[in-house]
């Protein structure tokens, strides 16, 4: 109970310490910060705001497909038919000569062809925005802002 009542004192006095800051201001003018009677006016303010523009496009590729190869002939050849070079100590020559068959492979036609890769590209545009802010302004200074527009 005590801390709840500890935490809304605190939260109480922030509150208030931000209500007497604003308090202290009222009253200023925003332009020349005069302490004349001073009006809330909305004014429009001229901004730049950033967008990101995505542009899309194609890139060609070119590149060959293979046809079906031709099986050649068989081959055969002996392998492991050397025996190991020594080591420090003598070893038994233990190697067994075995034969590899493999066959060839002729390749056949190769046909060309383009593909069509999609391509992103984000760019980055700064376009005009307005926005209305209220300020507090002194009758002097509120006239000069109405005389020019957009400002």
């Amino acid at each position: 109970m005590f801390i709840r009542a500890s935490r809304i004192a605190i939260a109480v006095a922030l509150w208030l310490g931000c209500a007497g800051g604003a308090i202290a201001e009222e009253g200023c003018c925003a332009e020349c910060g005069c302490r004349a009677h001073c009006e809330k006016t909305c004014r429009l303010v001229y901004e730049e705001e950033e967008v990101p523009v995505v542009c899309w496009g194609c890139k060609y590729e070119d590149f060959c497909l293979p046809g079906p190869n031709q099986r050649g002939p068989k081959q055969c050849e002996t392998v492991c038919d050397e025996p190991l070079p020594a080591s420090g100590k003598a070893a038994p020559d233990c190697v067994k000569p075995r034969n590899f068959v493999w066959f060839e492979w002729f390749p056949g036609c190769a046909t060309f062809h383009t593909k069509t890769k999609l391509m992103k590209k984000t760019v980055t545009k700064k376009i005009p925005t307005f926005k209305w802010v209220v300020e507090d302004l002194c009758p002097a200074c509120k006239e000069k802002t109405e005389t020019k527009p957009g400002s």
